[in-house]
């Protein structure tokens, strides 16, 4: 039980950061006239909420952040888990709309 609060911290976490860095608009990609997230966002975003929710999913990761200062960055799945999560959110907030 105790190996397995942090695998369901870590899907709770990714699944936090992916509903947390959609927009509403990303219902209209239907692959014909909207192909993807970048057209919709350039043709329907009126008001992008993802500068409020950005700190709400740098929140989520403090507790990554403490059990790597307990485990002296000795562990390599919480490093491994921490490096997953911040590249995760770092795509899904910024690059998947920067690089179109």
């Amino acid at each position: 039980m105790k190996r397995l609060v942090p695998v369901l911290y870590w899907l709770f976490c990714i699944a936090a950061i992916y509903l947390l860095s959609s927009f509403k608009e990303e219902v209209f990609i239907n692959g014909e006239e909207i192909k993807n997230a970048c057209a919709a966002h350039r043709a329907f975003v009126v008001d992008d909420t993802r500068d409020v929710t950005l700190p709400i999913t740098i929140i989520l990761l403090l507790p990554w952040l403490y059990g790597l200062k307990r485990t002296r960055l000795s562990s390599l799945i919480m490093n491994a888990a921490l490096l997953l999560l911040v590249v995760f959110a770092l795509w899904r907030f910024w690059l998947r709309l920067t690089l179109c």
